[in-house]
């Protein structure tokens, strides 16, 4: 019987095992390619004057499930119905472009009064200059200003009254 372990033989299924192992890499990697490049084309199309079916190509984006492609299109469309996917500072992103955007003064007043929200010094500032009568603070809050817009935000307050 002859061997089977020859160099020849070990030659030949070291060469089968490279080609199966370059094979999947390349497939692995193509499978991902369609959604970067949907998202390529998004981008490009942000700083191009045609923007075709740009509404269709954000809702596409959103829908997809790999995070790092539909934020974007989330924060574009300031879509908040996908916040479940996203990390926290992600989600408070979202939240604080879309009570901008709609200029919601319930939401930004929420947001501003949350301590877990990344950016409630953001949204306490919005609120103020949405409205200047929106600003209450405790005196322990105004003993504790760190924060040069709302300093400037009290002072004027000060003045008024």
């Amino acid at each position: 019987m002859e061997k089977l372990a020859t160099k020849r033989n070990i030659f030949l299924l070291g060469i089968v095992s490279i080609f199966i192992v370059l094979a999947s890499y390349f497939v692995i990697q193509n499978s991902n390619k369609e959604d970067e490049k949907l998202f390529d084309i998004f981008l490009a199309d942000l700083y191009n004057e045609e923007n075709t079916n740009i509404d269709e190509k954000l809702y596409y984006l959103s829908s997809l499930d790999k995070p790092n492609v539909s934020f974007f299109s989330d924060l574009k469309l300031t879509s908040i119905e996908n916040l479940d996917r996203y990390d926290k500072i992600d989600k408070d992103i979202l939240l604080l472009k879309k009570a901008l955007y709609d200029l919601d003064e319930d939401m930004i007043k929420t947001l501003s009064l949350d301590n877990n929200f990344t950016f409630n010094e953001i949204a306490k500032i919005y609120l103020f200059n949405l409205n200047i009568n929106n600003y209450e603070l405790s005196d322990s809050d105004k003993d504790n200003l760190n924060n040069f817009f709302i300093k400037a935000i009290d002072r004027l307050s000060n003045e008024k009254n």
